[in-house]
C-alpha cells in the first residue's frame, strides 16, 4: 500500500518542523551528574565519569542499599522499611545497627556530600547530584503519555519518535534483572515493561495512521526484543506487513508467535490471531 498525497505532505511536515520542548526534558543529558546509576538491564554506578566497583563482598550490602532505595522510588523511603526488605530475618536493634553500618559504607563508597539524606528516618538519593536512568524513563513516558492526546500531526509524531528512541536507548534490559536473590524489584521492573510496551503499541498505531508502514514495523519489531511474548504484537506487525504487500514476512510473524506461546505456555494463538493469519494466507 503506498502513501497518499496528505500523508507525503504530512511527512514533509514531520521532516522540517522543530521539536518544541525537547530541549525542557528533564535528566535528559546524563552526563551533567556526578553521580549516574544504570539500572535497566544492568547494574552500573559512576562517580564523576569512572565506574565504580560494585561486585566485590564488602560492597554488596551497600550496593542492595542502593537498589532497595531506588526501586521504591529513591526519595523519602522509611528506614525501617528497608530494613525488613534488606534484613528480614534481624531484629529491630540488630537491623537499625545493619542498616547504619550499611549507609554509613555506601556514603563512603560513592563519597558525594548530601547524595544520601537522611531526615527523619527516611532516606532519599539526591536527586540534584544523581542521574537514574529509571527516573529518566518514567520521566520520558509521562510526557509522551501527554503528547499523545493530542498525536493528531506529524509535529508532534515527530516529537513521539524522538522520546521513542529515548526510551529504547535507555531500556537495555527489565530492572535489574541481572541481579538476583531479591523480590523488592519485581514490582517496579513489571511496572516500567508494562510501560515500554504500551509506549510501543501506542505510537506505532499513531505510526500506522499516517501509514508509516515501516516506522511502525520497527517499533513492533522493538517490542518484540522488550518482550517476545504479547499476542497484540505479533497481530499489529502481521497488519503492517500485510499492509505493505509482504505477505511471507505477515505470515513468518504468524509462525513465530506460534512457536513462542507453544513453548512458554503450550496455547496456541487466540481466535482473533488465528482469523488474522487466515486472511493473510487465504
Amino acid at each position: 500500500m503506498g502513501v497518499n498525497l496528505e500523508s507525503r505532505q504530512n511527512n514533509r511536515l514531520y521532516q522540517q518542523q522543530p521539536i518544541s520542548g525537547w530541549s525542557r526534558l528533564p535528566d535528559v543529558r546524563c552526563q551533567d551528574y556526578p553521580v549516574r546509576i544504570h539500572t535497566l538491564g544492568r547494574f552500573s554506578v559512576q562517580l564523576h565519569h569512572q565506574v565504580v566497583v560494585t561486585k566485590q563482598a564488602r560492597q554488596q550490602r551497600p550496593m542492595e542499599l542502593l537498589q532497595a532505595l531506588i526501586a521504591l522510588g529513591g526519595r523519602g523511603i522509611s528506614t525501617e522499611l528497608l530494613s525488613q526488605l534488606l534484613w528480614p530475618d534481624a531484629d529491630g536493634d540488630a537491623a537499625s545497627n545493619t542498616f547504619d553500618v550499611t549507609l554509613h559504607r555506601l556514603r563512603r563508597l560513592l563519597d558525594i556530600r548530601d547524595l544520601l539524606l537522611l531526615r527523619d528516618h527516611r532516606l532519599s538519593l539526591n536527586s540534584d547530584l544523581a542521574w537514574v536512568d529509571v527516573w529518566t524513563f518514567e520521566r520520558l513516558v509521562n510526557h509522551a503519555e501527554r503528547l499523545l492526546v493530542r498525536a493528531n500531526n506529524p509535529v508532534v509524531l515527530r516529537q513521539l519518535a524522538r522520546i521513542g528512541e529515548r526510551l529504547l536507548t535507555l531500556y537495555q534490559g527489565g530492572f535489574l534483572d541481572r541481579e538476583s536473590g531479591n523480590t523488592w524489584s519485581l514490582t517496579l521492573r513489571e511496572r516500567l515493561r508494562s510501560k515500554m510496551l504500551r509506549h510501543i503499541l501506542d505510537t506505532g498505531l499513531i505510526w500506522e495512521q499516517f501509514n508509516e508502514w515501516e516506522q511502525a514495523v520497527r517499533l513492533y519489531r522493538k517490542g518484540l526484543e522488550v518482550d517476545p511474548l504479547p499476542e497484540e504484537l505479533y497481530q499489529r506487525l502481521m497488519l503492517c506487513y500485510r499492509a505493505t504487500g509482504r505477505r511471507g514476512d505477515a505470515l513468518a510473524v504468524y509462525h513465530r508467535c506460534q512457536d513462542i506461546l507453544y513453548r512458554h505456555f503450550q496455547i496456541q494463538p487466540s481466535k482473533e490471531t488465528l482469523e488474522l493469519y487466515a486472511s493473510i494466507k487465504a
